[in-house]
């Protein structure tokens, strides 16, 4: 490349890696009132499903980098009834909420554990999180709030521009809360839904990364039954092992 035109490009480098530095000295006043946008509308909407697919960096003990695939499908009607199913090679769990009862359920080890269930979705995920340290998926991106970003150390957060995630136009955002980067793409117009995530882990050296795709049924076919769990033949029923005191943790369903 002629000399002549590789200065401009080094300067237009700088230049770019200069803002960019400059827009995490503050986080981007925008780029935190998308989220609480995001926030209010995934808790007004009464019916959704949602299909997503996820890689999760994951290390063996010999220090070998694998990527673990994995599909989650959540079916969710206001205000009492929730279904999650999540597949992975080595597992498939599901949990049914049908505004009475919940269950949790191994289909690959056939066992099953079932409980009384608050009265509603937002106490059923704080008791889930609380007694047994299970975050569900979207969770913390449903209750976000106008005093989130402040409450989880949120000290960046920008808009990096507008992208295109499948056949989705979406706005892309990145944010820094301690031990983790993680950036969102939200869906353009009046319906901001979350269309991809990217978490980045640096808490660990090896900094893993967890990314998953969304797609969106806003107005899915749902069925009497849709959230009631019917043992199967052979099932077996088992406590649910709840989290020992002082001991944190985070399990899937």
């Amino acid at each position: 490349m002629p000399a002549s035109l590789q200065r401009p490009l080094l300067v237009l480098a700088l230049v770019t890696c200069t803002a960019l530095a400059a827009e995490e000295d503050a986080p981007d006043p925008g780029a935190l009132a998308a989220l609480v946008k995001m926030g209010e509308h995934l808790r007004g909407l009464q019916q959704y499903a949602v299909d997503a697919e996820s890689d999760s960096d994951q290390l063996l003990e010999n220090g070998q980098a694998l990527v673990v695939h994995a599909r989650t499908q959540l079916l969710m009607s206001a205000p009492d009834k929730l279904r999650v199913q999540v597949t992975s090679t080595d597992y498939q769990r599901s949990l049914f909420y049908d505004g009475q009862q919940f269950t949790l359920y191994d289909s690959r080890q056939g066992y099953f554990g079932r409980e009384v269930a608050p009265t509603s979705q937002e106490e059923l995920l704080a008791l889930l999180g609380e007694r047994y340290g299970i975050q569900l998926p979207l969770a913390d991106l449903i209750h976000w709030g106008p005093d989130t970003a402040q409450r989880v150390g949120i000290g960046s957060a920008l808009h990096v521009g507008t992208e295109q995630v499948g056949d989705q136009s979406c706005e892309h955002y990145a944010y820094r809360q301690p031990g983790l980067d993680w950036q969102l793409w939200l869906r353009q117009g009046d319906e901001p839904l979350p269309c991809k995530r990217v978490l980045t882990r640096l808490d660990q050296p090896e900094r893993p990364r967890h990314s998953v795709t969304y797609q969106w049924d806003t107005l899915p076919m749902v069925g009497p039954t849709d959230f009631v769990f019917t043992p199967p033949e052979g099932a077996k029923a088992v406590p649910l092992l709840e989290l020992q005191s002082g001991v944190g943790g985070e399990r899937k369903p």
